[in-house]
């Protein structure tokens, strides 16, 4: 009985998990009618936000890759720039970024050959979404400022505009592999996914 509940708990999370992903695989226009946001960051020739507006999703790799920003499904990640509204760290390998939640800079540090594509996805809370920018290569210095304006986010109250929670770096390999980004460790519910799914299948298999 356990073994039957184990594998069907482990079919449930992954339909779950792929579920989750496609059900907020779509974006819209950082530019509209009485809003562009497109220019936030410099250095960029593209710009995204997850739909729905206030859907308030948090970024993660199996989301990102199932909305297939800039056309793009195998991206890896790089690491975050976290924390902004108070103690700061910036476990990214590609690049260093100095600032606070509404202004501040970044500079390439991933040394060569560079990665092929590297988008920013800023996020922050409530009444929001996630916001990515693609970056122009060759990759140097620049300013990011926060995205989340009223418009096109419908901002609580009288506010006009919100703080960023962190800045992820989302990178893909430059020519034959070679990127200074290395990739990270999956999160730790991705882990617990694939971990579950292998127990499961281990399981079965000593079944029949």
């Amino acid at each position: 009985m356990f073994r039957k509940n184990l594998a069907k708990a482990t079919v449930a999370c992954a339909v779950l998990f792929a579920v989750q992903g496609a059900a907020s695989a779509a974006t819209v226009s950082c530019t509209g009618s009485g809003y562009d946001i497109s220019n936030k960051v410099s250095g960029t020739s593209n710009c995204a936000i997850l739909a729905p507006l206030d859907g308030n999703q948090n970024d993660n790799l199996a989301l990102i890759n199932s909305t297939g920003f800039f056309g793009t499904t195998n991206w890896l990640l790089d690491g975050k720039y976290d924390g902004l509204g108070g103690s700061t760290t910036d476990d990214s390998d590609l690049f260093n970024f100095t600032g606070g939640a509404l202004t501040g800079t970044y500079s390439y540090v991933g040394g060569t050959p560079q990665p092929s594509q590297v988008m920013f996805v800023f996020k922050d809370g409530n009444d929001t979404n996630l916001v990515a920018y693609l970056l122009q290569s060759p990759y140097g210095s620049g300013t990011y400022s926060s995205p989340f304006t009223d418009p096109p986010f419908s901002l609580e109250g009288n506010s006009v505009l919100h703080g960023i929670s962190h800045i992820t770096v989302y990178y893909r390999p430059g020519e034959g592999g070679g990127d200074e980004g290395g990739g990270k460790v999956p999160e730790p519910a991705t882990l617990a996914l694939m971990g579950l799914g292998l127990l499961g299948m281990s399981k079965l298999r000593r079944k029949s």
